[in-house]
């Protein structure tokens, strides 16, 4: 009894000690010192990258580059002026433009962040690349946005009635639009069309080969064309014409009389359409009844019973001041 007691005892103690120096190793133990949970990347060389926050950028985060995980994040480290270094480990064989940026970006609001690497899409042979141990300064990346006020965009994208308003515009669109059968008939419509259109091709370019041959014949006459309608071509054309009405002239001539002499004519045509448009109006007024109502409600009863009906007396600024004017009418004796 004494014996397994001792063992008891002595079993105890190891088991204390060993939660000891778990515990007292576990309390070492942080985030850089556990493996990447997307697994190495063998050989590769590093590099730095400057930013002015990195928010929760884990050590071990993944490095991608267009679509693809380039390299790991080694280590973060904030200076004493809150500037972050960010130090990573790219991919052997992988080319970095000198000129790339970074951004930390999260797929998802919850999801993981990574670094990532932009760059111009087009290479060339005197593209720079980034070397082991260079660096992309702060200038060139871009800090993630505070989780608050991501939140807060997100709460007031909810609670604003940004959703409401979506909805309502898919409402209002889906009122505008044809019923569904109607828009199937337009879209068979357009199909057949476009079928009808891709089958006749060989007309299309027919009709633009007769275009480009059409205007390389015009442009082949270009110096003739140019001959034609300059000064000299005009001079031409009046002269034809002079010659052609010259025998008109002596085969007609009295249209011969009028072409040479009747340049008279022009101003009496026009008084005479001058003329007869007056006598139009006349005839438009003393026909109708206007100028008999006038007569008989407006003339008439002036002279009958002459005075003015004043309504209305308005200084510069728009006030009315007819009482004003009516009050000193009144004392000059003018009204009643």
């Amino acid at each position: 009894m004494k014996l397994s007691t001792r063992l008891k005892a002595g079993a105890g103690a190891a088991a204390l000690c060993c939660c000891v120096m778990v515990t007292s190793t576990a309390c070492s133990l942080g985030p850089n010192d556990l493996p990447s949970v997307t697994g190495g990347i063998g050989k590769s060389y590093d590099l730095t990258v400057q930013f002015a926050s990195v928010m929760n950028l884990p050590a071990g985060a993944d490095v991608m580059m267009d679509g693809l995980r380039v390299g790991v994040v080694k280590s973060v480290d904030v200076s004493p002026n809150k500037d972050v270094t960010v130090a990573v480990q790219i991919k052997a064989g992988t080319h970095v433009p000198a000129d790339a940026s970074a951004i930390i970006r999260q797929d998802t609001l919850l999801g993981d962040t990574y670094l990532a690497l932009d760059h111009d899409s087009t290479t060339t042979a005197a593209t720079q690349f980034l070397q082991s141990g260079g660096t992309i300064p702060a200038s060139r990346t871009t800090s993630p946005p505070q989780l608050e006020d991501t939140m807060a965009v997100l709460a007031y994208f909810v609670n604003g009635c940004s959703i409401q308003k979506v909805e309502d515009a898919m409402t209002r669109i889906n009122r505008v639009m044809p019923n569904l059968p109607d828009v199937h008939t337009m879209a068979s419509v357009v199909a057949r069309d476009l079928h009808d259109l891709s089958q006749n091709t060989v007309q299309i370019d027919r009709m633009l080969n007769g275009a480009t041959e059409t205007g390389a014949a015009i442009d082949a006459k270009n110096p003739a064309l140019a001959e034609v309608f300059s000064q000299k071509g005009a001079r031409y054309w009046y002269l034809l014409a002079k010659d052609i009405v010259g025998y008109v002239a002596t085969v007609l001539p009295s249209i011969g009389s009028i072409f040479h002499g009747g340049a008279w004519l022009i101003p009496l045509l026009d008084s005479l359409a001058n003329a007869g448009g007056e006598m139009r109006d006349i005839y438009d007024v003393t026909s109708s009844d206007k100028l008999t109502n006038f007569l008989r409600n407006t003339v008439a009863p002036f002279v009958k019973d002459p005075s003015v009906n004043i309504r209305s007396v308005q200084a510069a600024n728009g006030d009315q001041v007819i009482g004003d004017v009516e009050n000193v009418l009144r004392m000059l004796g003018a009204v009643k």
